[in-house]
């Protein structure tokens, strides 16, 4: 398990490259929009990285990750967002979708971390939403998520502006269990490590289980 320290670590390093990208150029590879300081010098400013529905900026020269003013959060992202939001940024080189599918094993050293991702993302959505994969799709909707054709029923989800995660359910039936898989646009590996694809998988079902709950706690309209 990482401690702060290792956390730390990483976001220094994360910080550290970074500075030696040039911002503007590096956030239309990663698909986000860059906001130059008034009357700054050139590369002064902040990126507007969306991830799962909240917008982070992400401040040059510095690097300081910090949560957009129109999320109304009066607390700084976590350590592990920082990474993440990042990670991405920094990794990004503008491939564009490669439109073909692969599963996580397929990913570079994707077999690797294998056990982490299925305790991790496909357990905890299987767990939700395997006899109810409709509220699945809602909830990946409610995201800016699209369904699209396959398995039984399937929503593809933009983690990041360049990372859409496809999220695939089949319902039990006499011969086989429910199951849920993940999928990726083969670009994946253009934008993320394989490390944080795995976080990345996990904060989506988190969000989306958490969107569950939110709505089966709201009482139907009307009522």
């Amino acid at each position: 398990m990482p401690t702060r320290e290792d956390f730390e670590q990483a976001l220094e390093l994360a910080c550290e490259a970074f500075r030696r990208r040039n911002p503007v150029h590096q956030a239309a590879r990663a698909g986000v929009n860059w906001v130059p300081d008034v009357g700054a010098g050139s590369g002064r400013g902040h990126a507007e990285v969306p991830f799962l529905g909240t917008v982070y900026h992400v401040r040059a020269p510095e690097g300081d990750v910090e949560y957009a003013a129109a999320e109304g959060r009066t607390k700084e992202p976590a350590l592990w967002e920082k990474i993440l939001v990042l990670h991405y940024f920094n990794q990004a080189d503008g491939t564009p979708p490669a439109g073909r599918y692969i599963s996580f094993k397929e990913i570079p050293d994707g077999r690797l971390y294998q056990p982490n991702f299925e305790k991790r993302a496909v357990q905890p959505l299987l767990a939700a939403f395997g006899t109810q994969p409709g509220e699945a799709l809602l909830c990946g909707q409610a995201l800016g998520g699209k369904p699209v054709d396959l398995g039984d029923l399937a929503v593809t989800v933009p983690v990041f502006p360049r990372v859409p995660i496809t999220v695939v359910f089949w319902r039990a039936d006499e011969e086989f269990p429910a199951r849920v898989t993940l999928l990726f646009d083969r670009s994946i590996p253009h934008y993320l490590p394989t490390e944080d694809m795995v976080l990345a998988s996990q904060m989506l079902a988190f969000r989306l289980v958490g969107l569950a709950r939110e709505r089966a706690a709201s009482p139907p309209r009307g009522a």
